[in-house]
């Protein structure tokens, strides 16, 4: 009986969560439409899905690492030094199919080294991703001697600022596509199955011949794939490298997927939700920035919500 009121209780707690969740995001657009006339209009709305994208790819990418119980810090570096060496790769070619590959790759490997060092060394995530935190964004103002790497060219800039059917900004497409693909994978395979269930005992689905440390190295490795892509797209709307991108970008993740529900320690949590969470920050800044609240209130602001 005991263990049946404790499960209602956490039932009760979580559609509390939900329901505060959805009452914040409301709350939100309600306010910020009476603060300005031009909140409402389509075009803003598609500017907030614009903005929200980069972090939408990444926070996909966090919650599964997050759902382990583990963190990823070093999405902004990746930002930066992707961008950069992704700005080099173009100028040097002029190939966008190396540049994006590239890219990919790159996001790949810190991933796995991420994963790796986490899974095999057993050295706690929050140090693991602190090191290529700090040596990738390093590298960025090394290689760049701390000077943007601009880049003009169409080719470079389409994936953060190119269209579809001349409307739809194609870092929306690539953000719901990423979205459509980690909702089937998370709820309806057997991999997704796998990260909850180590998320939520690891020795338990050791004992029941989960490979534990191979699916924390393939959720890093996903993550950082995710990190490269929205590296990318970050790159083209910013019109090439920059040794400063992403300075903060992680915390903006972190902060997207936790406030939708997903537990630090592991196991629990709800993509949906993190939905939610990136629309809320979204909108929390497109609005904020609407009204003319200065950019060092807005971090007041986030830090309160």
């Amino acid at each position: 009986n005991m263990s049946g009121i404790k499960t209602n209780n956490f039932k009760n707690l979580d559609l509390i969560r939900q329901f505060t969740l959805v009452f914040l995001l409301i709350a939100e657009i309600v306010l910020f439409a009476i603060l300005s006339d031009r909140f409402l209009s389509v075009s803003n709305a598609v500017s907030v899905l614009r903005q929200v994208s980069v972090t939408g790819i990444s926070a996909m990418g966090m919650f599964m690492v997050i759902l382990l119980g583990d963190i990823d810090l070093s999405v902004g570096a990746m930002y930066s030094i992707i961008g950069v060496i992704c700005a080099f790769i173009f100028k040097g070619t002029e190939n966008a199919v190396l540049t994006v590959v590239a890219a990919l790759v790159m996001g790949i490997a810190i991933g796995w080294f991420n994963g790796s060092i986490t899974a095999k060394f057993k050295i706690p995530a929050f140090i693991a991703t602190l090191a290529p935190m700090s040596i990738c964004r390093g590298l960025s103002y090394i290689l760049t001697g701390g000077t943007p790497i601009g880049v003009t060219n169409p080719q470079f800039t389409f994936l953060g600022s190119g269209y579809i059917a001349k409307r739809i900004p194609l870092p929306i497409v690539f953000m719901i596509v990423v979205v459509a693909i980690c909702f089937v994978v998370m709820n309806h395979t057997r991999f997704g199955r796998y990260i909850y269930a180590c998320g939520g005992n690891a020795q338990a689905s050791k004992w029941s011949g989960i490979n534990v440390d191979r699916v924390r190295t393939l959720v890093f490795v996903i993550a950082g794939f995710l990190n490269g892509l929205a590296a990318i797209i970050l790159a083209g709307r910013l019109g090439g490298g920059l040794p400063a991108t992403g300075e903060g970008s992680e915390m903006d993740v972190i902060t997207a997927v936790v406030l939708g529900g997903t537990s630090m320690a592991g196991g629990k949590g709800k993509l949906w939700g993190v939905l939610l969470g990136v629309l809320i920050i979204g909108i929390l800044t497109n609005g904020l920035t609407m009204v003319g609240v200065s950019t060092y209130w807005q971090k007041v602001v986030k830090g309160v919500i």
